[in-house]
């Protein structure tokens, strides 16, 4: 079967803006300058220009390939941007035409909803002949009371409505606003190949799972290439999700022993291979089980704890037969399993040692349960012998029902130690398994406090397993230990999920001494630089002295879907000047039912104590001057399939600053229906507008642009920072109630979540991408260039230093040692940015946050494998 490479094409022009364009046949007609031109304007309408080589590429191309591959590059770029979607709000003429008294708004649509009939003079105005009915809501409004060339839905339950209605007039069409700021540069690629396979290998190289976006687009490049991707792969895959992603997608594609054949180096344990059939079956590698919702009687939900609050006298859940609990089940819809595919499976589990075969099944006992339904191992009892004994185990039984045998677990006996408060015995244990070795060297560093003994041999243990230690977790401790010099407030953790669900805690924890953290913070050190000059030396290192803000990446598995991969926890300044355009666009199954998102905006103090909010039940926010600081596009309850809804809030930084707002916080809720995740599709995300007329979605002016996803309840996305000038990115979802959610009912969580979360990332704990690139720039280069402010700044290797010594310099950037106005080479480098928008040399490996005239050619993963 033949594979156009469509996906591939788009991903490829997603991550790195590359075009792959075959040259025209040699003595064609050129095209015209004037079919280019009018490219030129579709793709600045999106904020894009082609470069000058790609440009007399195309020109060289037959009208039909040319008009195909341009249709291709604007529906990629659009569809990143969400600028392939309707994006009509409420009120049409958003931001005028806003109702200022929503209470009294409020007021007239409940009269109208109880009161009104048709054929009846209006109970507002007292007019006739001036009611329309409308459907399929049936309500009947008065096109004198209810402006119809300003709304775009039914003006009193806020659904869809036909608009064939006469009630709905012609509203102006929207000009198209300006937009200043420079447009990002489209290249032409040498060879689609050749970028799949580099990026193949550097996605099977990452050290930690990967975002969403990233597992697409692993799984797409699978898909496409197919067994060809076999030859590109390296000879260890560290992340076991990877694996999982990689053979069991090409299962879905291609024979399955040419697969499994090619898979079984790579499979070490029994997780692995369920991992493997998830993958397969289309379920998540990650095992962290699928939440589904079960309709329980009220009767046995007020006997609940958790739900207590929810039954008080006079609660809309007391008129209810049930409640839509959420349960998560550890299993997923099997694929088919043929008897070849099961018999290879069973014989690589049969290939693992028969103790960590069984303690890796009782892991995952619910889902081994689940697949030993598919798999049969007990008719292969006699081929398969250590497979029929570990599911033996695994179900509590033998083959003729008999109870199974017993066994105890590497965990178990960790356990019994940390009861015992015994350090020495915990890391003899630890040091089996170095992995649990570095995620546990806090816990063990705290347990042997006190015990000099017992706190060098937890050193001695690190230092002897460090070189086994997964880059991330070095990189994750080399940030956290200076912290745990002094007691902390509370403690926050990252549960594994699919959405990032921050827990916090109160701290407990007694502080390390300083010189055992300095002891670890110098063999962590010691090993990272080790790994990192083991890459390909640079002569040149350039790095934005801005990515001090910008986080590396953890976490990533909870990441959200987004044009621009920000990590969780980062800083972006908010441009001078601008006007800040959030937006919300949400589309419903085509079978599916009624959902209801809302989009708002809740303002704080210093203190974090409520000052206002901008959302559906109150359309404008207004500072105490009277002056207007936020303004809504008004509620759509519905998003009918396929255009879906879009709601908008136009937020004024200045006058909010200027009425004592500190932070705004975006806010997104699921107010009624299905989870996020079911909706056909849904999105958010800000633009920052020169100025707030014209079109309501101006994809040249998005800044960041994100899928939502999880379940039902609040997502928390973003903090403006009034005073700072900054955004803060959280990407944080809380769980709310199973209904009608809004700031109101999450402002107690907000304002515990949000402060907490800002001073979290603002102590350090977390690693910045400035600090790696210093740790990359020390290890591999020979002149490390520091933009900045305008200037460079620039410092060199000294002759015979070692990496330990120039990363000491670089930290300093000591102005004696420093050259000032630094010469850029025409030789290739390494460029860590922020914004790319700077021209570097042909062949320079770039790291950029946001791509400009220059294109990303890694991800921030990448320096971190």
């Amino acid at each position: 079967m033949s594979v156009d490479f469509k996906e591939t094409r788009a991903m490829l022009l997603r991550r790195q803006s590359s075009v792959f364009a075959v040259e025209g046949v040699e003595g064609a007609e050129r095209q015209p300058e004037a079919c280019m031109q009018l490219f030129d304007i579709d793709l600045a309408k999106l904020g894009h220009a082609l470069s000058q080589r790609l440009r007399a590429r195309l020109q060289t191309l037959a009208t039909p390939v040319l008009t195909a591959l341009q249709e291709h590059i604007w529906k990629t770029l659009a569809a990143q941007l969400g600028a392939n979607r309707e994006h009509t709000p409420l009120f049409r003429r958003f931001p005028d035409n806003i109702p200022s008294n929503t209470h009294a708004l409020w007021v007239d649509r409940v009269l109208t909803h109880f009161m009104q009939a048709p054929g009846q003079p209006c109970v507002h105005c007292g007019r006739s002949g001036t009611t329309h009915v409308l459907k399929p809501c049936q309500h009947v409004v008065c096109d004198a009371c209810f402006d119809g060339a300003n709304y775009s839905a039914c003006p009193i339950c806020h659904r869809h409505a036909d608009r064939d209605s006469p009630f709905f007039l012609p509203a102006p069409a929207l000009e198209r606003g300006t937009a200043t700021g420079p447009l990002k540069l489209l290249d032409l690629g040498e060879s689609m190949d050749d970028a799949a396979q580099v990026l193949v290998r550097a996605m099977c190289e990452r050290r930690q799972a990967m975002s969403p976006v990233d597992t697409d687009d692993f799984k797409t490049l699978a898909g496409e290439y197919r067994l060809r991707l076999l030859a590109w792969i390296p000879d260890q895959i560290p992340v076991r999700e990877n694996i999982a992603l990689l053979f069991g997608t090409l299962l879905k594609h291609c024979e399955p022993a040419a697969v499994l054949a090619a898979a079984g180096p790579h499979i070490g344990t029994a997780t692995d291979v369920i991992r493997l059939v998830a993958v397969y079956s289309g379920a998540d590698p990650s095992l962290q089980g699928q939440v589904v919702y079960r309709q329980v009687p009220v009767a046995k939900a007020r006997g609940m704890a958790r739900f207590k609050t929810l039954f008080t006298p006079g609660s809309y859940w007391n008129k209810q037969a049930s409640l839509p609990l959420p349960v998560t089940i550890k299993r997923f819809k099997m694929a088919r399993l043929g008897r070849p595919l099961r018999r290879a499976l069973l014989a690589l589990l049969e290939s693992l040692h028969p103790d960590s075969l069984t303690e890796d099944m009782l892991r995952h006992r619910s889902y081994w349960v689940w697949l030993g339904e598919f798999l049969h191992p007990q008719e292969y009892h006699k081929r398969y012998p250590k497979v029929a004994f570990a599911f033996s185990v695994v179900r509590k039984k033998g083959p003729d029902g008999t109870p199974g045998p017993q066994f105890e677990t590497f965990y178990a006996g960790l356990e019994k130690a940390v009861m015992r408060k015994d350090a020495i015995a915990m890391v003899a244990l630890l040091r089996k398994r170095p992995g649990e070795l570095a995620r546990r060297f806090d816990h063990a560093l705290s347990l042997a406090a006190g015990d000099s003994a017992a706190g060098s041999a937890v050193l001695d243990a690190f230092a002897r397993c460090a070189p086994q230690f997964a880059t991330p977790v070095l990189l994750t401790l080399r940030a956290l230990l200076p912290t745990r010099l002094h007691a902390g407030e509370r403690r926050i953790y990252w549960p594994k999920g699919s959405v990032a669900t921050g827990f916090m805690a109160p701290d407990q924890r007694p502080p390390l001494p300083q010189e055992t953290v300095n002891q670890a913070v110098a063999l962590i050190e010691r090993e990272l630089l080790a790994r990192f000059s083991s890459k390909p030396p640079v002569g040149d290192w350039l790095i934005d002295a801005a990515l001090a803000d910008i986080m590396v990446p953890f976490n990533e598995r909870t990441a959200s879907r987004s044009a621009i991969q920000l990590p969780r926890g980062s800083v972006l300044p908010v441009p001078a000047g601008k006007k800040a355009r959030l937006f919300l666009h949400w589309c419903q199954p085509e079978n599916g039912g009624r959902s209801d998102l809302d989009l708002s905006v809740a303002f704080y103090d210093e203190q974090w104590r409520l000052r206002g909010v901008c959302s559906y039940y109150q359309l404008t926010c207004k500072g105490s001057d009277g002056s207007i600081i936020a303004t809504s596009a008004g509620d759509l309850t519905d998003a009918p399939f396929p255009d879906g809804a879009s709601e908008f809030v136009d937020l004024d930084c200045e006058l909010a600053r200027q009425n004592g707002v500190r932070y705004a916080v975006a806010v997104l809720n699921n107010y009624s229906g299905m989870p996020f995740e079911d909706l056909e599709h849904a999105f958010a995300g800000l633009m920052f507008r020169d100025d707030v007329q014209g079109a309501h979605f101006d994809p040249r002016t998005v800044a960041l642009r994100f899928d939502l996803a999880g379940s039902n309840g609040v997502f928390l996305p973003m903090v403006f920072d009034l005073r700072e000038n900054q955004l803060h990115w959280l990407d944080l979802y809380a769980p709310g109630g199973f209904e009608f959610n809004n700031v109101a009912t999450s402002t107690a969580a907000i304002s515990a979540v949000c402060p907490a979360m800002i001073a979290y990332f603002a102590s350090s704990i977390r690693m910045s991408m400035y600090h790696l690139a210093l740790l990359h720039g020390a290890a591999r280069a020979q002149r490390v260039i520091l933009r900045g402010d305008g200037t460079l700044r620039a410092l060199s290797r000294h002759e015979g230093e070692d990496n330990a010594s120039f990363l000491a310099r670089l930290r300093k950037w000591n102005p004696q040692d420093v050259d000032s106005a630094p010469v850029m080479h025409e030789a290739p480098l390494f460029a860590a940015l922020l914004d790319a928008d700077i021209t570097l040399p042909e062949n320079s490996i770039v790291y950029a946050l946001r791509p400009g005239v220059s294109a990303a050619t890694i991800a921030a993963s990448d320096l971190i494998s």
